[in-house]
């Protein structure tokens, strides 16, 4: 679609194009919004699961889960931050 001028010199036809494109970006915005969010959301109970797993183990593990449940839950809690910042 050519760059937009004057909006006297655009048809019917070419509003609603623009209009068409628009809404579908919006949908696909949203739904990538919903994804991502309920996929952080899932990434903050699996590195919780882990640092639960931190405590019930001993030694190396006990430090591996914890090493690795802290990265997952700063993760996510990054991208869901990242997501909904406005």
């Amino acid at each position: 679609m050519p760059p937009m001028g004057d909006t006297d010199d655009l048809t019917e036809r070419q509003v609603r194009a623009a209009v068409r494109e628009g809404t579908v970006d919006a949908g696909r915005s949203l739904l990538s919004l919903v994804v991502w969010t309920v996929l952080a959301a899932f990434a903050v109970l699996v590195g919780l699961q882990l640092l639960q797993f931190a405590l019930a183990a001993s030694g190396v593990a006990a430090a591996g889960f914890a090493g690795v449940g802290t990265v997952v839950v700063g993760c996510s809690l990054y991208l869901l931050s990242d997501l909904h910042r406005r």
